[in-house]
């Protein structure tokens, strides 16, 4: 292998891509690895990089090691360099985690031969293969030839509503929540849109909140659900198995019936859909793909607002809000758009009655979910992957279509040996796949097969 080639190539640094080469690196001291990422530290990603004390973690302290066999690493970790009092139910800031993957990829470094790790800042734009080795592009001109390449490009910014009048020329309206300016020169007695309840749009109105701002904050989604609040769980059998309906429907009955007995017994439905959690994936790929689609259509909001939870202080704050009327949820779809001299015009489809609404406010941001559909997703590597047909849609157009071991399907079905996707692109073969505790399997499951494939075998580290 010369002095400029990789044993693996990552594109993407945020958790998936940081903790996939902290892995690896782990496994194979010799390894030679590069991470391709513009805009951030090493293993922060958008996620991690935010440096407000009011974006917590919506998991505890406790439950977010790094190292599934070690449970309390990450608490270990926060005791020692950040705060000895910090609890297991500790609701830490995001960037507290954030310093801990960056630490935790540097460890490995130091372990292994520093020379051999490269964190590129640049961003990947295209992939080719060429005399047996995969080179990967960079928008400076720099191509970084591989064995295996690993797509960790995590979450992708919404798509924009199509609505008439809204265009990339509207001054008024910001189509990524976390867009450099979003809340600038904001009058603190404004108004503001928000378009989508999840928790994205719980950080806003946090971020609101911490600037003091004392104006409306209307959040309009289809639904009008807002994230539900974290409390304690204890543990309850697993009810799901081979034998479970495979129909939405069915699961939801025997959901809702394991609730109530659960409530008959004094312990709340919390408890019930975390004891889901280690079987969720068995149970996305045990529905056939039309229920799939049905529960996408039909069960997919409920299901993430009570999955995934906001820390009880972040639930405090918002539910004030509420009572206050600062915050207005309203349940209905965004019709139209209008941008006025001294305010934006929007009416809304309210969802139970059929009524239009019309609202006037000072700014609309978009927090609606990431772009899964990478056909709409306006990135050049992906947009490499899929021209080339080196990759293609799963058949729900939630991300990118692999096998069980995260390889990419190529255009014409072949399963590759050496193009690799993780985190979010595996959505429609995995279901849950942003969360810390999935993420963290999936990585260290292909550090240990990328590292069976090239390395020698006498030159593993016992895991």
């Amino acid at each position: 292998m010369s002095a400029n080639s990789f044993h693996v190539v990552i594109v993407g640094g945020g958790f998936s891509g940081g903790s996939l080469a902290a892995h690896l690196l782990r496994l194979w001291p010799a390894l030679r690895v590069a991470v391709v990422e513009k805009a951030f530290a090493p293993g922060r990603g958008v996620a991690y990089s935010a440096q407000a004390r009011f974006h917590l973690l919506n998991v505890p302290a406790g439950n977010m090691s790094l190292l599934a066999e070690v449970p309390d690493h990450f608490l270990k970790w926060t005791r020692k360099y950040y705060d000895a009092s910090v609890q297991p139910r500790s609701f830490l800031a995001r960037t507290v985690f954030g310093d801990y993957v960056g630490w935790f990829l540097d460890a490995a470094i130091a372990e292994g031969d520093p020379e051999r790790f490269s964190w590129i800042k640049d961003a990947a734009c295209g992939l080719a293969r060429e005399d047996d080795h995969w080179h990967v592009h960079c928008a400076s001109g720099r191509v970084l030839p591989a064995n295996a390449v690993v797509a960790a490009t995590g979450n992708f910014p919404p798509a924009s509503p199509r609505l008439p009048g809204l265009n990339v020329s509207s001054r008024r309206y910001f189509p990524f929540a976390w867009s450099r300016g979003t809340l600038e020169d904001l009058s603190q007695t404004g108004s503001v849109l928000l378009i989508g309840s999840g928790l994205t749009s719980v950080d806003l109105t946090m971020a609101l909140k911490s600037r003091h701002f004392r104006g409306h904050i209307y959040i309009v989604s289809r639904h009008g659900l807002l994230p539900q609040r974290f409390q304690p769980t204890k543990s309850w059998p697993q009810f799901w198995n081979r034998r479970a309906p495979r129909t939405t429907r069915g699961l939801m009955r025997v959901i809702r019936a394991e609730v109530k007995q659960a409530r008959e017994a004094g312990i709340n439905w919390r408890t019930v859909i975390d004891a889901l959690r280690p079987v969720t994936q068995d149970i996305w790929q045990s529905l056939p793909i039309e229920e799939q689609r049905r529960f996408l259509r039909h069960a997919r909001a409920y299901w993430e607002v009570h999955r995934h939870r906001i820390a009880p202080e972040i639930a405090d704050v918002l539910a004030d809000l509420v009572r206050d009327h600062q915050v207005r949820i309203c349940a209905g779809r965004v019709t139209g758009y209008a941008e006025k001299k001294a305010f934006a015009e929007v009416t809304f489809r309210e969802r139970h009655t059929g009524r239009q609404h019309l609202l006037r406010v000072d700014r609309v941001i978009n927090c609606t979910g990431s772009e899964n559909d990478c056909r709409r997703i306006d990135d050049p590597f992906i947009r490499s992957l899929l021209s080339q047909g080196y990759a293609r849609p799963d058949p729900l157009f939630l991300g990118l279509d692999v096998n069980d071991d995260g390889a990419l399907i190529s255009a014409d079905g072949k399963i590759s040996e050496s193009l690799f996707a993780l985190g979010p692109a595996r959505r429609g073969h995995l279901w849950e796949t942003t969360a810390v505790p999935e993420i963290r399997v999936q990585a260290l499951n292909l550090a240990e097969s990328l590292a069976s494939r090239l390395a020698p075998e006498d030159a593993l580290v016992p895991h």
